[in-house]
């Protein structure tokens, strides 16, 4: 039975989204398809439960499949019926029009022709009343037609620039509008274990790819820079075949591709060294796989060969795996040795009378098949058994170099496992097949796939395909031509979407120190399936804003506003553009630095303050001092004035730097003489910057006041010496 879901929830991570939709029906069978699902369904991805239902119901399995819609079923959408017509009566005006031109092409060839007389006759009069007639009926005529073309022009503009904007208005309208006349989408299968009458509610998870989204933020703080509200926004870019309207949104900086198997720890021994165990999950093939074959073999023979006819006879069946036994047997073992009789070895009348059936050891591969990988067999244990002495010891021999033989000649292993398993004697021994460890790929339970008896060498055996093989592992009620097309227009989309452009100051989504982060959001939102950038709200930022002015006057007076931002989430803030406003007027657009969740020392730049000015003198003199006057004294004084012309307190920094001497110079000195009001010494790194001598002042200047700092800086030096660039400084 199909039925319809409703998308719920949907978590978008770096590139690619997982969709979950759920249905509610009234009693299902033991088959049901989820129909209506978009192209982009990855084929392994796709999950499903029983969320409410009869006890023991729950799901078996889970297979994607297609589905189409076509005739009647299809309701084409507004914009394509717009189109439609917007097309039938541009074809109306031009034919209209043309009509129109034609006419007045006729009536410009409408003219009088004069008479010409015979030779010898009279010229007759001129026919002035049918000239003017005529030349009258021209005239209206066409003063009519013309008047009819030039409306009919009009309305032709008019309609050919309404067909253009129904045109763009399609280009850019979702891609789940329909525009064809049938619809190829992907389906869900899935197998219940029973039946069940009451109301049952199902749930399908599936990835698709082309979704990207890139985070930014708005800022809006109050006059006074005071306080503020910070809220996250996501750009989100989908063309996955569906709107989402109304769902449940996530944004994760986490991958889709990333591997998440749960690592193994290897134990560590002392002592003599050991084969590694086999993986669990694994199991050796039976014996006699290609003999369930025989049949379809044998039938596609009669079917390729056709009708019987005069033929000679079939050969004769080969001899049972026994009697080859024998043979090989007869030709390794010594001259002088007595033969073993048919009782010995353990063959029966019955064994030698009826020989089994033919085996097919073909490992051509059908064209068009893709390769698979089958999985050898393993040998089995040797089952202990009577004798030994110097029979049993050629025996071992000969059983040896007859597997050396047929893995030279290229034997299956089934004849090598036969081999292995009851010597000619009845006597065991060790096998001689190594252990098989299966590959990585054979234990993806999800990749493997089973083909088809066509497929010689690999029918009956499990094998791994890759995942664009695995989409087309299920019968498919299309024809694969269609399929292969759809899909190859969506792949398209989806490559460019991808490949979009980034918009202005975003910065790609990433992991931030070696984490992920997941944001949800606080309401539902709707994003249209178009391939474009289109913003949703995502969540208000707890965070707290602390406004904060920052001068360098001796590099640049002007003074600078600052938001220390104190991130009090459990999320980082990721690095994207902001857009600030005061109030309720724009300031303007910059970029949010990245910060982790409980930092309180990133800070934002909001541009120049110019109600607050910074004026810096400085004096410079240089004196002797020192015992006898071996060095100099370089004096440097500062005088800084803060005027704040805002009417709200500024707390503002001061940033000043002062010579260091390096540690090897030990003759040099710096001294901090007077400094008024203190300053703080500043070690490490501030604002991702390390600045070796930084010194910095701190206070809040009240509205309208005045606020003056002074420092005084000595150096002595040696007064054979001078400093690098002059020994003025300031």
């Amino acid at each position: 039975m199909n039925i319809t879901s409703d998308l719920q929830t949907v978590t978008i991570y770096r590139e690619g989204a997982v969709c979950t939709r759920r249905a509610k029906v009234d009693g299902v069978s033991t088959e049901v398809r989820v129909v209506g699902l978009p192209m982009g369904l990855v084929a392994g991805s796709v999950r499903g439960r029983i969320l409410t239902g009869p006890v023991g119901l729950r799901v078996l399995d889970v297979r994607p499949g297609f589905d189409v819609q076509f005739g009647d079923t299809v309701d084409e959408s507004a914009e394509v019926k717009a189109r439609d017509a917007a097309k039938l009566e541009v074809s109306r005006l031009e034919a209209s029009f043309n009509r129109f031109d034609g006419e007045l092409r006729e009536l410009q060839s409408l003219k009088p022709i004069a008479f010409t007389p015979k030779e010898g006759e009279a010229p007759r009069p001129a026919p002035v009343e049918a000239t003017l007639t005529l030349t009258g009926f021209v005239d209206t005529r066409m003063e009519q037609l013309l008047k009819d073309k030039r409306a009919v022009e009009k309305q032709l503009k008019d309609a050919r620039e309404e067909l253009q904007l129904r045109e763009r208005r399609l280009n850019e309208a979702s891609s789940e509008k329909r525009s064809q006349r049938a619809k190829v989408t992907r389906a869900i299968v899935l197998s219940l274990s029973m039946e069940a009458t009451g109301p049952v509610e199902l749930e399908v998870e599936y990835q698709v790819p082309g979704v990207r989204w890139v985070p930014n933020y708005t800022l809006r703080l109050e006059k006074g820079f005071q306080g503020g509200t910070l809220r996250m926004r996501a750009s989100i870019a989908q063309d996955t075949g569906e709107d989402w309207k109304g769902v449940a949104l996530s944004l994760s900086t986490a991958t889709l591709l990333r591997r998440t198997d749960v690592p193994e720890l290897k134990s560590l021994r002392i002592g003599r060294s050991q084969p590694q165990p086999p993986k669990p999950g694994f199991r050796a093939l039976p014996p006699g796989l290609d003999e369930l074959f025989a049949g379809y073999d044998s039938m596609s023979r009669v079917a390729i060969a056709g009708p019987p006819s005069a033929a000679p006879p079939p050969p004769a069946p080969p001899p049972p795996p026994r009697l080859r036994q024998q043979e090989k047997m007869k030709k390794m073992a010594p001259r002088d040795e007595p033969e073993p009789e048919a009782d010995e070895v353990g063959a029966s009348p019955d064994e030698v009378a009826e020989p089994p059936p033919q085996r097919s050891r073909a490992v051509a591969r059908a064209p068009g098949a893709p390769p698979m990988a089958a999985a050898p067999s393993m040998a089995m244990p040797a089952p202990k058994g009577r004798g030994g002495g110097a029979f049993g010891g050629m025996a071992r021999m000969a059983v040896g170099a007859m597997v050396k033989e047929s893995a030279d000649e290229g034997g299956d292993s089934e004849e090598m496992a036969m081999i292995s398993e009851e010597s000619p004697t009845g006597s065991g021994f060790a096998p001689v097949i190594p252990t098989y460890t299966p590959a990585e790929g054979l234990l993806d339970y999800d990749r493997l796939r089973m083909p088809g008896p066509e497929v010689p060498g690999a029918r009956g055996k499990l094998s791994q395909t890759s995942e664009f093989d695995a989409v087309f592992a299920i019968g498919v009620s299309v024809q694969v031509d269609v399929v292969m097309a759809v899909l190859s227009t969506w792949q398209q989309r989806w490559y460019k979407v991808t490949h979009l452009a980034l918009p202005p100051r975003c910065v790609q989504v990433a992991s931030f120190d070696q984490f992920d982060f997941r944001y949800d959001c606080a309401a539902p939102v709707e994003v249209p399936s178009t391939g474009t950038w289109s913003t949703v709200a995502v969540m208000e930022c707890r965070v707290g804003l602390t406004p904060q002015y920052v001068c360098v006057p001796s590099v640049e007076p002007k003074v600078f506003r600052t938001l220390a931002i104190a991130n009090s989430t459990t999320s980082a803030l990721l690095s994207g553009p902001v857009e600030v406003s005061v109030g309720d007027e724009f300031l303007m657009t910059t970029t949010m630095p990245a910060i982790p969740p409980g930092a309180n020392t990133e800070r934002l730049g909001l541009g120049v303050e110019e109600a607050i000015k910074v004026a810096r003198k400085t004096n410079f003199a240089e004196t002797t001092g020192g015992f006898l006057g071996g060095s100099q004294v370089l004096k440097h004084e500062l005088d800084l004035e803060v005027n704040n012309r805002l009417s709200t307190p500024a707390a503002i920094e001061i940033r000043e730097r002062v010579p260091v001497a390096y540690p090897s110079e030990k003759d040099i000195k710096v001294e901090e003489a007077e400094v008024k009001p203190p300053w703080e010494k500043v070690e490490g790194v501030v604002d991702g910057v390390a600045i070796s001598g930084m010194r910095r002042w701190r206070l809040t200047v009240p509205p309208g006041g005045r606020t003056t700092m002074t420092a005084q800086v000595l150096v002595r030096i040696p007064a054979d010496k001078m400093l690098v660039g002059g020994n003025r400084r300031g």
